[in-house]
């Protein structure tokens, strides 16, 4: 059987200690602050990412890596294994899986799976491809993999647009009436894209629960094993209200919690939290 290595683009979320834990090699993108740039992971933290927009009123720029990174960084990914299997950021929200794509074609055994998804989509995608790269070789687990992404469901709820109106994700319209309405818009994620999902109103609080409600139910459509959290509340006891809700339906086996890197933050904004879990 190949000695595969599991690689993934850092938008996956996961912790260093995750990905170091389960063997997965991780290529950074790159967000940039005035005129410097900086690797999205490890580096940059949500909370410096939103003390600079506080201060500057600007939004910091994501870009992924070149497609020579991608190259340099397969090539050490394939030092003392046969084959690669990298987990790449939807192509619909970014040039990751392009960049991957140019650099994989230049080389031998280096297998791309569009994710489709994002953050803790994607890290569902990366556990799935670990778990079964024991029993597969590249080429089965990448089809394994084609097939295993269409069960993955994911969202966002947000506090604000406003990270989302700076971007350009959301029109100035939008922005003003959800503000005035305290309209809190949850983003689901489908066939690769972001899209608007349903609206809750009131306190973030409130919303927060009504958001986990509808996206949990019916619990028996979910698979028991797993569900993550993908999250940038900086306020703890919220964060736990919000987990406490989901420990509360004691349906599922583990919940994996993570902070979302750079790069997903300067679109979702302080607050943002998200699900995604694996549908039967």
């Amino acid at each position: 059987m190949d000695k595969i290595c599991i690689s993934a683009d850092s938008t996956f979320d996961m912790t260093p200690e995750m990905a170091e834990r389960y063997e997965i090699k991780v290529i950074p993108s790159y967000v940039r602050m005035d005129e410097t740039d900086y690797f999205d992971y490890p580096d940059i933290k949500q909370e410096t990412l939103f003390e600079y927009y506080s201060q500057t009123k600007k939004l910091p720029q994501t870009a992924a890596a070149n497609p020579m990174e991608y190259e340099k960084f397969f090539i050490e990914c394939l030092a003392g294994h046969d084959s690669v299997v990298h987990i790449a950021k939807s192509a619909w929200m970014s040039c990751c899986y392009e960049n991957a794509m140019i650099a994989a074609q230049k080389l031998k055994n280096v297998y791309v799976v569009d994710s489709t998804t994002i953050s803790g989509g994607s890290a569902l995608l990366a556990l799935e491809a670990v778990k079964q790269k024991e029993f597969l070789d590249a080429i089965d687990l990448q089809e394994h993999l084609f097939d295993f992404r269409e069960k993955i469901s994911g969202s966002f709820i947000v506090e604000t647009v406003e990270y989302l109106h700076e971007g350009g994700r959301c029109s100035t319209l939008t922005y003003f009436g959800a503000s005035a309405m305290q309209i809190k818009p949850s983003i689901i994620i489908r066939d690769g894209r972001l899209t608007v999902g349903k609206k809750f109103m009131g306190s973030y609080r409130r919303c927060l629960r009504d958001y986990i409600e509808s996206t949990l139910l019916p619990l028996e459509e979910n698979e028991r094993d797993i569900l993550v959290v993908a999250h940038a509340i900086q306020d703890e006891a919220l964060l736990n209200f919000a987990i406490g809700q989901i420990e509360g339906k004691h349906y599922f086996k583990e919940i994996c919690k993570m902070k979302i890197g750079a790069a997903v933050a300067c679109h979702g904004g302080p607050n943002v939290f998200g699900v995604f879990l694996i549908k039967k």
